[in-house]
């Protein structure tokens, strides 16, 4: 299944028009409903110089070069007392200094409406864009080592009801379609859709319990009928005691059931496992932690339980000067019991990321960052492993904010 090239259906793209132009229709009808209202414009350019001592990350291609990414950016909102419409994008133009091969114009949009259709319910819409390449995402990240960076196309399309049972009760039906797509046969295009339920009673004024079940197909872009189908649930307890301080987190199971053509069907049962934390320590240090376990579509044509941990620390040291540390990590080992999809045909493998950065505000226009990560990547199957140093120093002006009502 996984040997060799790939040969991609040409079928994989036939959905996009649909799915877009009924989130564009969504937009425009939200923006006709928020009319007379107020609108927000915020736009900005930065300017990112950065060297690298391994572009790719490779264990076996190590490429140093210094690179610049120009980014123009923009925020764009209408609200009115029962809707909210948000448009952003982002466009990078990257070049790379004796290395053109890598040099790329990407983008990224994202749109988000909320609309109240009476005071019990509303109707919710997320969609987003990105046009980017491998060299500069890490979101498939424990794949195999690449020698080279290709260009890839996700999109995505989330509508969701909301309704207001009681007082005390909360449900909300959703749906969600995502497509990754690759200019390479090392990667696998992929759809991963599917319905979920959320539920949440609220115990108190300031705790909750959830409760949610989804229902999930994985399908790659492989010669061949195979595809994933994925049931899911996760029971939960949140807690928010003030703008301050805010705690969630959730276990459930979740079984799989692996269709490979012609005819050999498997499945396996395994846990989930989410915790999410923010806390504003005071007015000048703040913490995020961030850990899931769960079962996530992939590049490498299954359907792979990651690990991920990501811990965030933010301190104000002056007014205008703040430091930060990120740390991220993420492997493929399933170390609560699932069977069968724990791995794929790469191999187990492990990947860190730590970004300490200083960030100062020269100006009420201007602001400049410096960052240094370091990248960390391991095989345990006899795959080596590969690090980077890298150095990021950004300048970006803030352009004035246009407000307006009509």
């Amino acid at each position: 299944m996984h040997g060799g090239k790939r040969l991609k259906r040409s079928g994989i793209n036939r959905n996009r028009t649909v799915f877009w132009s009924a989130a564009i229709l969504a937009a425009c009808g939200g923006w006709k409903s928020a009319l007379a209202q107020e609108w927000k414009l915020e736009s900005n350019l930065s300017q990112r110089v950065a060297y690298s001592d391994n572009l790719l990350l490779s264990r076996d291609n190590e490429i140093s070069a210094f690179s610049s990414i120009t980014t123009p950016g923009l925020h764009l909102e209408r609200t009115s007392p029962t809707s909210r419409i948000a448009l952003d994008g982002r466009f990078e133009f990257a070049e790379y200094l004796d290395h053109s091969e890598f040099n790329s114009q990407d983008q990224f949009l994202s749109l988000n409406i909320d609309q109240a259709i009476s005071e019990r319910s509303g109707l919710q819409l997320s969609a987003a864009f990105i046009r980017d390449t491998t060299l500069k995402s890490d979101e498939d990240i424990t794949g195999k080592f690449l020698d080279n960076s290709f260009r890839f196309t996700s999109w995505n399309v989330a509508p969701a009801w909301g309704y207001r049972l009681s007082p005390l009760d909360q449900i909300a039906v959703r749906g969600s379609y995502k497509q990754n797509t690759y200019d390479t046969n090392e990667k696998t295009d992929y759809q991963y859709f599917g319905p979920a339920i959320d539920y949440s009673h609220k115990l108190t004024e300031l705790a909750s319990v959830t409760a949610t079940v989804g229902a999930y197909r994985f399908i790659p872009d492989e010669p061949g009928d195979d595809y994933t189908d994925t049931i899911s649930t996760l029971l939960g307890y949140s807690y928010r005691s003030s703008e301050r301080f805010s705690i969630s987190g959730g276990a459930g199971l979740a079984y799989s059931m692996q269709h490979n053509d012609p005819g050999n069907d498997s499945s396996d049962i395994g846990y989930r496992l989410k915790f999410n934390m923010n806390y504003l320590m005071n007015d000048q240090t703040s913490a995020r932690v961030s850990l899931s376990h769960d079962t996530e579509p992939s590049s490498d044509g299954d359907t792979v339980v990651r690990n991920r941990a990501s811990v965030g620390l933010s301190y104000k040291v002056a007014p205008l000067t703040t430091l930060g540390l990120d740390v991220d990590y993420a492997d493929n080992v399933d170390i609560l019991g699932f069977e069968g999809s724990s791995t794929t045909d790469e191999g187990t493998s492990r990947y860190t990321s730590i970004n300490p950065s200083v960030s100062w505000r020269l100006t009420e226009d201007w602001s400049l960052n410096a960052d240094y990560r370091f990248r960390y990547r391991l095989f345990d199957d006899s795959g080596g492993n590969a690090s980077s140093n890298s150095v990021f120093l950004t300048l970006q002006y803030s352009f004035p904010t246009l407000i307006g009502t009509e």
